[in-house]
């Protein structure tokens, strides 16, 4: 139930007790229904009270607020309200009616509470002009004014007395009720004003008496009039019972009744002195004392001046000072030692400390409160009050925007300047943080602490926003200025949530400011350095390795159990030259990690370093054991280039020991991974120059089937050297076992060409298979480049001729036996222009094979270059048969005017094998002269009748049909006649009388007189006649007249007197249509 329903339910059982005529529990339900919830339990109140039932409710109100009456206790849903009060009695009346008395009661009563004396006695001294009601009521509150303010005592005392005189009960009855917190210090001054009386008279006065009598009315059991002032009992030394007095001020009145302003205040400051001077605790002194200048500061500030002297003024602020300052210092001490990165202990620590800046900031003088104000906002930022901090940094800086430049001095702005750095950091303004850090670091006076702060904030801003080096730089100068500040600043001004990126950033760019460094070999050759520009190198790397070892500690710091930190200090050492303290710091590393990777392979660099073989030869086999060296490249990079070599070297004839030592079967794979371990590790250890390493593994990987993976190495290899041979070598091997022939075959011939020594051990070093595939690969591929040459007399480029001769030689040197290695070798030779050689190492070819056609052809080329065509011709034309595509390749080797002397010779030797009936030795020749020739007419007819001899009358065919599509557009019509009647017989011996009466035909048609008469020789008439009739019948059943006419003419004119050509012509013209022209 909200608080107006739960108002609204109240509000109606008010009602319904008023009804009945219950005024006061209905009065009692509408005052709980006002402290529920105000506005709507007016509402109602008022709607309820309109007309006549209003007034008993006010008069009720009025008694509970004079004391008159008791307060009924009233119960909702089975719970007592236990909450009203006569201050809400009269708080409820003075909203109720604002312009009754007992409304103003209750608001001068406020600003008595807070302190505003001045102002209630005008109010009360406007209200008694206005009003006859109430007016002892308002006596008796301003008298009570005039006595806190101490401005008219005299004048407050005879107030009460007259009051006393006209109605004691009511007065009394009122003092109890309305100003009980006040009482006690009434009676205090009643007690002075009846010890002035008695100093001023002799006798007892009238005044005298009323004020005992008064007292005694009061007090009557003596609680207060026996008792001295807790300003007395201080006075008076006792300060145990002032501490009690004081106390018993504080709480003697109930909750809602409890003494405020400047009364409280007072009675604060009192109790502070008194625990000042028993020197009884100092957290109980500064928590009065700053809830004391919380509640009214002038006040307290008066009160302190008053109870204490100049000189325990300057002890308290001493001993406040103290404590502040040991609070501060336990926290910074919590905060160092906190395990955990992200965490934020301790802040429970600054309240004490607060409160205790807060006490100095109120008393010190104003030159120290410049100093108290700062470490106060940075008190603030630690507990997590950012807005706070930053505004009091604001409030402090003002005076040097605002032109105080008397003050402006950098050790006093610049804390401040970086305090405020911090807040905006935390508060999301990155802009302003990162102006004032600049500022601070660009003042110019020396201050540390506050640079390093800025240099740690700029540094985290740099970091986030992505200059991680420029960040980690401002670190390291931090650290090499103030590293304990560094720490803290670090753990408590970061951000919690940050923290974890800052370290890790630092750390990796601690790692690479160790990895710069010159290059192997840099220092060296035609642009050397000079002594004075090495010296200030190698100053410059031992300065960033000390900043990086200040870095690291640093980390170590954040994080004790961050390995990678102690690492990098480890490493830092080492860079500086440290090897002892680096080897003591890995060997605690090495205690906490016993199988760390990391951690080995960095002590055994140092133990080789050292001279320690054996100890390092320990720590690599626990390295390759360990299965991790992977992650070792970051590692390795850090240590000198002379170092790693050692490193290098020592895996490198390690894993060559194992490899040459392995056993055979199963056992075997185990040691292979066992040398690639330890290849792994020499590989990373030497970097770019891990050649002869790679090279090693991938040998490993082919061996355990891992191709891709060996490649990979390989590729490696010919990445940093291009002209590996055995990187060439190797990956050619793996391109053959993955069936990428051409790809091996291309990085043999690059190997070859670039050492053909190193790469020719290397191929016959592999299985027979293989090599047998590797040196088919390279002829076929030599074939193939010497096959492609363009043209006639065309010769090879020198990068061409340099790959075929290198692969010729090593053919030759892998199987000198082999007679088509050196044909290759010699074809090469002379395809770049030296025949001279060529025949050098053709007489090798003959030697070998005697009767080897392709070395004879060979030589007959030698033979055309020096003249002799006839031997040429007698030597080239045996491969004119068996091999043209090689002659082919000889032939154009040839100048055009060779070949047509070749051509020529070919022909005048195949006419006379051919008159002297030798048909089958002239077809060589006559193919030879086809091909020097170009494919010329003459040689394929010539070619044609010796095969049609020879009765390969299908190749004779083709020959013609050559002849007859090339020479279509040709005018001599009497050699194409011949060339028609030529195919006709051949086509007639093939049996296709048909597409042999077509030739005849078609020569018939062209020259009919050589035709006849050739024809009449071979096949002679009848063949002839024959044939012409069965096309001319054919062609008549087709009903094409046309072309049996023009057979049956041809045939007619072969044989004039043929019986049934004639009778087959007389047929076509009968059956001709009537109208067409047949002849």
């Amino acid at each position: 139930m909200s608080a107006q329903e739960l108002a609204a339910c109240l509000c109606w059982q008010g009602d319904r007790h008023l009804a009945q005529g219950e005024t006061p529990l209905a009065t009692a339900f509408y005052l709980a229904a006002f402290s529920c919830h105000a506005p709507s339990a007016l509402r109602s109140v008022r709607a309820a009270l309109a007309g006549a039932r209003g007034p008993p409710v006010v008069a009720t109100l009025e008694a509970w607020c004079r004391g008159d009456s008791q307060i009924p206790a009233i119960h909702w849903d089975g719970m007592a309200v236990v909450s009203l009060t006569g201050t809400l009695a009269r708080a409820f009346l003075a909203t109720l009616c604002p312009d009754h008395p007992a409304a103003a009661l209750h608001s001068l009563a406020g600003l008595l509470a807070h302190g505003y004396h001045g102002e209630v006695v005008q109010r009360c001294g406007a209200l008694l002009d206005a009003h006859s009601q109430q007016s002892l009521e308002l006596r008796l509150t301003r008298a009570l004014a005039w006595l806190l303010s101490r401005t008219q005592v005299d004048a407050g005392v005879a107030d009460y007395l007259q009051a006393f005189a006209a109605s004691a009960d009511r007065m009394v009855a009122f003092v109890h009720t309305h100003q009980q917190p006040y009482l006690p210090a009434l009676v205090s001054t009643l007690q002075d004003y009846i010890s002035g009386c008695q100093e001023a008279g002799d006798g007892a006065s009238q005044q005298e008496t009323d004020c005992r009598r008064l007292l005694a009315a009061l007090d009557p059991v003596g609680t207060w009039s026996n008792t001295p002032s807790p300003e007395a009992l201080l006075q008076g030394g006792r300060y145990e019972d002032c501490q009690a007095a004081c106390s018993r001020a504080l709480e003697a009145a109930s909750a809602g009744s409890r003494p405020q302003g400047e009364r409280r205040a007072t009675l604060l400051v009192t109790r502070a002195a008194a625990t000042f001077l028993l020197d009884s605790g100092a957290q109980d002194l500064l928590r009065d004392l700053h809830e004391a200048f919380s509640e009214r500061p002038s006040g307290a500030r008066r009160q302190l001046e008053a109870v204490l002297s100049a000189g325990d003024r300057e002890r308290l602020r001493a001993q406040v000072q103290e404590a502040a300052d040991i609070g501060f210092a336990r926290f910074q001490e919590t905060v160092r030692s906190r395990p955990e990165l992200r965490e934020d202990s301790g802040r429970e620590l600054l309240a004490p400390v607060t409160r205790a800046l807060r006490v100095l900031w109120r008393v010190a003088p104003p030159g120290a409160r410049q100093a108290l104000g700062t470490r106060l906002a940075e008190c603030l930022l630690l507990r997590g009050d950012a807005v706070g901090a930053r505004a009091l940094c604001e409030r402090l800086l003002r005076p040097w925007s605002t032109g105080d430049r008397a003050r402006d001095r950098a050790g006093d702005r610049a804390p401040l300047l970086a305090l405020r750095g911090f807040c905006a950091l935390h508060t999301g303004d990155a802009g302003r943080a990162q102006e004032d850090f600049q500022a601070v670091v660009e003042l110019g006076p020396p201050h540390p602490g506050s640079c390093v702060r800025a240099l740690c904030g700029r540094g985290l801003l740099r970091v986030l926003a992505g200059s991680a080096f420029l960040g980690a730089l401002d670190y390291v100068t931090a650290c090499r200025l103030r590293p304990e500040e560094a720490l803290l600043v670090t753990k408590a001004y970061v951000p919690w949530n940050q923290r974890g990126l800052l370290m890790t950033v630092l750390r990796e760019e601690g790692r690479r400011m160790l990895q710069r460094g010159p290059e192997p070999g840099s220092e060296s050759g035609p642009g050397r350095r000079s002594k004075a520009a090495e010296t200030d190198s190698r100053a410059a790397q031992e300065g960033d390795a000390h900043g990086v070892y200040q870095l690291a500690m640093l980390l170590m710091e954040l994080d004790t159990e961050d390995e990678a930190s102690r690492l990098l200090a480890a490493d830092a050492l080492y860079r500086l030259g440290r090897l002892d303290d680096a080897h003591k710091a890995l060997l605690v590393a090495l205690s906490r990690r016993p199988q760390a990777a990391p951690v080995l392979v960095r002590l055994a660099l140092l133990q080789l370093r050292r001279g320690f073989s054996y100890d390092a030869s320990q720590l690599v086999k626990k390295v390759v054991q360990s299965g991790d060296t992977a992650c070792l490249q970051p590692t390795l990079d850090v240590f000198h280039h002379e170092d790693r070599q050692l490193l290098q070297g020592h895996c490198h004839a390690r894993a060559l020991a194992i490899l040459q030592t392995q056993p055979g079967g199963a056992e075997s794979r185990a040691h292979t991974r066992e040398a690639i371990a330890y290849l792994s590790l020499a590989i990373f250890a030497a970097g770019s120059q891990a050649s002869e390493s790679l090279l090693a593994r991938a040998r490993c990987y082919g061996f355990l089937g891992q191709k891709k993976t060996a490649m990979f190495d390989v590729t490696s290899v010919l990445r940093a050297e291009p002209r590996n041979v055995q990187a060439l070598c190797g990956r050619a091997l793996l391109h053959l076992a993955l069936d990428q022939q051409k790809e091996a075959v291309d990085d043999i011939l690059s190997a070859l060409k670039l050492s053909p020594r190193t790469a020719v051990p290397e191929i016959r070093s592999l299985k027979p298979e293989v090599q047998a595939l590797i040196t088919q690969g390279l002829s076929s591929r030599c074939r193939a480049l010497l096959i492609q040459l363009p043209g006639t007399g065309a010769r090879l480029s020198s990068e061409d001729t340099q790959s075929l001769l290198a692969a010729g030689e090593a053919l030759i040197e892998m199987d000198a036996a082999q007679p088509s290695w050196h044909i290759l070798l010699a074809d090469v030779l002379a395809a770049a222009g030296s025949f001279e050689k060529a025949g050098a190492r053709l007489q090798k070819v003959l030697h070998l094979a005697p009767s080897s056609e392709a070395a004879r052809a060979r030589r007959g080329l030698l033979r055309l270059k020096k003249g002799d065509v006839p031997a040429a011709t007698q030597d080239l034309q045996c491969l004119a048969e068996t091999d043209t595509q090689d002659l082919g390749f000889l032939l154009r080797l040839l100048e055009a005017s060779e070949r047509q002397s070749l051509a020529q010779a070919a022909a005048q030797e195949a006419d006379t094998l051919m008159n002297s009936g030798q048909p089958g030795q002239a077809l060589g020749y006559c193919s030879l002269a086809v091909l020097a020739g170009g494919g010329s007419a003459c040689h394929l007819r010539r070619r044609a009748a010796c095969l049609a001899e020879l009765r390969e009358f299908g190749r004779a065919l083709g020959d013609l049909d050559h002849v007859l599509r090339e020479g279509s557009g040709d005018g001599d019509l009497q050699a194409r006649a011949e060339d028609f009647c030529s195919q006709g017989r051949l086509l007639l011996s093939l049996g296709d009388e048909a597409g042999a009466a077509g030739a005849f035909t078609q020569a018939l048609r062209l020259a009919p007189a050589l035709a006849q008469s050739n024809l009449w020789q071979r096949p002679g008439r009848a063949p002839t006649a024959h044939a012409l009739l069965c096309r001319a019948q054919h062609c008549l059943d087709k009903q094409r007249y046309t072309e049996a006419w023009t057979a049956a003419e041809g045939g007619l004119l072969v044989d004039p007197e043929h019986s049934g050509l004639k009778r087959l012509k007389a047929r076509i013209r009968r059956e001709a249509t009537s109208g067409c022209r047949l002849h």
